[in-house]
C-alpha cells in the first residue's frame, strides 16, 4: 500500500495550534511538535466507526491499551513486558510533575540535561521541588555517552532522560544507556526515561533501545514513558503509557496518577491501539519520508555556514545552532523572514531555534528558500 505524504493537507480549519499561531501572516508554522500528514489509514477507519457508535461515556478498554503497548515493544524494541506492568494515562507532560510530588520529599531534587524539552524544567517548579540542571554542549558533543554527570548529593534522586533527545533528535547508544545506568545504581536514582519519539527512529539500520531493558536493575527503577502522539501524530487525542516492572513504584505512583491525573480520552484509546497494532506499515513509510526531508534539510544547510545543524537520529526535528546569525533574537529574525520555529531559549540556548520538518517537500523547501534569505539578510 501507498501513502501520499506529499499532500498539501489544509489545518487551518481542524483547531490546529500550530497553523492558528499565524493565521493571516506570511509565516510558515515550523514549531510545535506535530506534523502535517493524515493519520494512517487504519487510525482514520477505528475513529469512524467509534463516532459511528455516537456514544460517548466512561471508557473502561478491559486492559485492550496494556496488550496493544506489550505487543508493540516486543516487536518494535525487543523488549518482553508483562501488560500488567503498563498504566494508562491522559498524557506525558503531567507525570514529570507528578513523579517529583509522589517520589521526591520536599527537601529531595531531580536532575536532568540542557538544552531540554521544557516541560522537564517547567514540572520542578510546578512540583515544587528543586533541579539540577546539567549543560550539555550538544552541537559540539552530540553523543550522550560524554555528557557530563555530576557527583550529586543524597538528596538528589530523580533522573530525567529525553530518549530520543528533545531537541536534539539524538538516540542513545546502548554504551551511551549503560553509562547512565551504572550511574543511577551508584547514586540509586529513580530514572524518569520518556521515550516518545522511539518510532522515529530514521535510519533502518538503528533499533531504539528501551533505558529499562538494560538489565533487572535499570528496570527496578525506571517509568518508561510512551506514547503514539508523535509517530502516528495523535497529541490531540490525549493517551500515552507508563511502564514500571518495579510492583510497589508502580503502585505509588497509579495512587497518583488516580488521584491527580484523567483517565485516557476514549477516542484516544481506539486511535492508539489502531497505530500499534495496525498502522506499522504507514509508520515505516512515514519514517522514509522524514529521512528524506532530514536529509535534504541537512544538506541544504551545509551551504549555511551561519547555521549548525544537529542531525537527528529519530524525529521530524532539528536542533539549529544561529549564533552564526549574530542577532539577539534569532527566532524572532526568522519570523520577519516568514519562518515559525521554536524558540531555543525556553530549551536553554537561546541562540538555538528548532525547525520541524514534519511536512510535505514542497513545504520544506519553501521553508528552506526562507531560511536562506534569512541568513544572506543578517
Amino acid at each position: 500500500m501507498s501513502f501520499n505524504f506529499d499532500e498539501r493537507v489544509e489545518r487551518y480549519h481542524t483547531d490546529s495550534e500550530k497553523w492558528l499561531k499565524y493565521r493571516d501572516q506570511d509565516i510558515i508554522p515550523m514549531w510545535i511538535a506535530d506534523t502535517d500528514f493524515r493519520a494512517a489509514p487504519a487510525i482514520q477507519q477505528a475513529l469512524s466507526e467509534r463516532v459511528e457508535q455516537g456514544v460517548f461515556g466512561y471508557a473502561d478498554d478491559q486492559g485492550a491499551l496494556a496488550k496493544a503497548a506489550a505487543q508493540w515493544v516486543e516487536k518494535q524494541y525487543h523488549w518482553t513486558i508483562d501488560p500488567d506492568w503498563v498504566l494508562p494515562l491522559s498524557g506525558i507532560k503531567p507525570v514529570f510533575s507528578l513523579l517529583q510530588e509522589c517520589l521526591l520529599s520536599a527537601d529531595q531534587s531531580s536532575l536532568c540535561h540542557t538544552p531540554i524539552y521544557p516541560p522537564f524544567t517547567q514540572s520542578a517548579h510546578n512540583a515544587q521541588r528543586a533541579q539540577r540542571l546539567i549543560p550539555y554542549p550538544l552541537f559540539d558533543q552530540p553523543d550522550f555517552l560524554y555528557a557530563p554527570l555530576p557527583a550529586l548529593t543524597p538528596q538528589e534522586r530523580l533522573l530525567f532522560i529525553c530518549n530520543p533527545h528533545n531537541p536534539g533528535g539524538k538516540s542513545y547508544s546502548r554504551e551511551a544507556l549503560h553509562h547512565l545506568a551504572e550511574y543511577a545504581e551508584h547514586y540509586d536514582l529513580w530514572v524518569c526515561s520518556d521515550e516518545i519519539h522511539a518510532d522515529l527512529l530514521l535510519d533502518p539500520e538503528r533499533r531504539h533501545i528501551p533505558f529499562a531493558s538494560l538489565s533487572a536493575d535499570s528496570a527496578q527503577r525506571s517509568i518508561t514513558l510512551l506514547s503514539a502522539a508523535k509517530a502516528f501524530n495523535l497529541a490531540g487525542l490525549g493517551c500515552a503509557v507508563a511502564i514500571i516492572p518495579n510492583n510497589p513504584l508502580r503502585e505509588r505512583v497509579r495512587r497518583a496518577v488516580a488521584q491527580r491525573m484523567a483517565v485516557p480520552n476514549s477516542l484516544g484509546l481506539v486511535a492508539t491501539c489502531a497505530a500499534w497494532q495496525q498502522s506499522e506499515a504507514w509508520l515505516v513509510a512515514q519514517r522514509h519520508y522524514l529521512r528524506g526531508n532530514r536529509d535534504h534539510l541537512a544538506e541544504s544547510l551545509l551551504q549555511l555556514p551561519a547555521l549548525r545543524m544537529v542531525v537527528p537520529d529519530a524525529g521530524f526535528l532539528a536542533w539549529i545552532d544561529a549564533s552564526g546569525l549574530q542577532q539577539a533574537d534569532p527566532h524572532h529574525w526568522m519570523e520577519q523572514h516568514g519562518l515559525g520555529l521554536t524558540a531555543g531559549a525556553a530549551y536553554g540556548d537561546p541562540q538555538a531555534v528548532r525547525l520541524n520538518f514534519g511536512c510535505c517537500r514542497s513545504r520544506l523547501d519553501e521553508a528552506l528558500t526562507r531560511l536562506c534569505n534569512a541568513v544572506e539578510q543578517a
